[in-house]
């Protein structure tokens, strides 16, 4: 079903009317009990409504096939507004994973596959079937929830917006809104990102590489997962895109990405500051200098049961390839979800130490820090991010 103009929110529609549109019909679908319980309602949004979102959506790395138009890359959209109106998604559910608008069509896919009477479309390319999911991730089938909750009336609304057509003022200030509070129950996720500096390259000709590594790790990794690099500061280009697979269970490897980035002569000439992202607010930032003491100083993540809980926990070690005679101290610092620390590792030359955060015991998986050192202030890294456990969780 496509609303007319009044009733579409699209301006200057008033979102009354599309509220009372959307209440006319869920009534429909619940004169039947039976047809309501065996309903699923998915309600869109187009792609403008997610004009002013701050999460870059992914594209596909180039040379895609079925992704490019013109040699233009076409990527997914900006986000939208997606609710799924279900016996099965029931209790204020969210679903974090990537979706795009053919996910309602691989909907159709799965649900006629399971009909025995498969549907395919030709018309999906392989690569976003990597990377979107296909909506069966936002349901659990196995506890409905049957029935329909009472609603308030939406008449009164449309009686006083719809003969005032929602205006387009400009804005009165530029100040960003204020976020609801409180969590959200939140499904499982099919990925588990993770990412780091792997090492630097260094030539004659004054070019120095600096590496980086992706990974999608374990066995809740059953999906692609994209990424993306952006150059913050000393060099222009970007963004980089890559998609990393999933977990391979037959040999037990993690999905793995790797690519490098000249920061060398006219490109920092050392100097180096990128961010990495990916799906389900992954954040990876590098700063620092290659030319300096910290090109012998890393930390990098990884995720491991706690020793003596069982529990998941995100994992730093920090190593110290500095000349004999520096001793490295390494501060870790928690940006969210903890008040605690910081916490200090002191680290001769030529070792290392490690450290891990209970973020799923402590945090509901969530982690932010980041790492400084003594020896060189440009450098820092911070990892954010949400460890998965093939379990539900909860919204940060």
């Amino acid at each position: 079903m496509v609303a007319n103009q009044n009733t579409s929110e699209h301006p200057d529609a008033p979102p009354g009317n599309g509220a009372y549109f959307i209440d006319l019909v869920l009534q429909a679908l619940a004169s039947d009990s039976d047809v309501l319980d065996s309903t699923v309602l998915f309600l869109n949004y187009d792609e403008n409504d997610g004009f002013f979102d701050h999460v870059p959506p992914p594209a596909a790395p180039a040379g895609t096939t079925g992704e490019f138009y013109d040699s233009t890359n076409i990527g997914l959209g900006f986000r939208v507004p997606m609710l799924v109106v279900s016996p099965w998604s029931r209790g204020g559910w969210v679903d974090s994973q990537v979706y795009d608008h053919t996910s309602v069509i691989r909907f159709m896919e799965t649900w006629t596959t399971a009909l025995g009477t498969p549907a395919a479309c030709p018309n999906i390319s392989a690569w976003r079937r990597q990377v979107c999911g296909d909506l069966t991730g936002a349901f659990n089938f196995a506890s409905p929830v049957y029935g329909l909750p009472t609603l308030p009336s939406t008449a009164i609304v449309l009686a006083q917006t719809s003969c005032d057509p929602l205006p387009n003022p400009a804005p009165e200030t530029n100040a960003l809104p204020v976020q609801e509070s409180g969590t959200r129950p939140a499904r499982a996720l099919p990925y588990q990102p993770n990412g780091s500096v792997d090492h630097f390259e260094f030539d004659a000709s004054n070019k120095i590489l600096l590496w980086l590594k992706m990974s999608n790790e374990g066995a809740v990794a059953t999906n692609a997962a994209h990424f993306a690099v952006y150059a913050n500061n000393y060099r222009s280009g970007g963004p980089w895109q890559y998609t990393v697979p999933a977990y391979n269970a037959a040999t037990g490897t993690n999905g793995t990405a790797g690519d490098y980035y000249n920061i060398g002569s006219g490109y920092g000439n050392g100097a180096y500051d990128f961010t990495m992202i990916g799906p389900n607010r992954f954040l990876r930032h590098f700063a620092g200098n290659a030319t300096t003491i910290g090109k012998n100083l890393e930390t990098t993540s990884s995720y491991a049961t706690a020793s003596g809980t069982g529990d998941l926990a995100v994992w730093f070690t920090m190593t110290n390839a500095a000349a004999s005679g520096k001793t490295a101290v390494f501060t870790i610092t928690s940006n969210n979800y903890r008040t605690d620390g910081p916490w200090t590792y002191t680290v001769p030359a030529g070792g290392s130490a490690s450290d891990y955060f209970n973020a799923v015991a402590y945090d509901n998986g969530w982690y932010d820090f980041t790492v400084t050192n003594n020896l060189d202030s440009s450098w820092s890294r911070r990892f954010t991010g949400h460890l998965e456990t093939g379990t539900p969780s909860i919204t940060g």
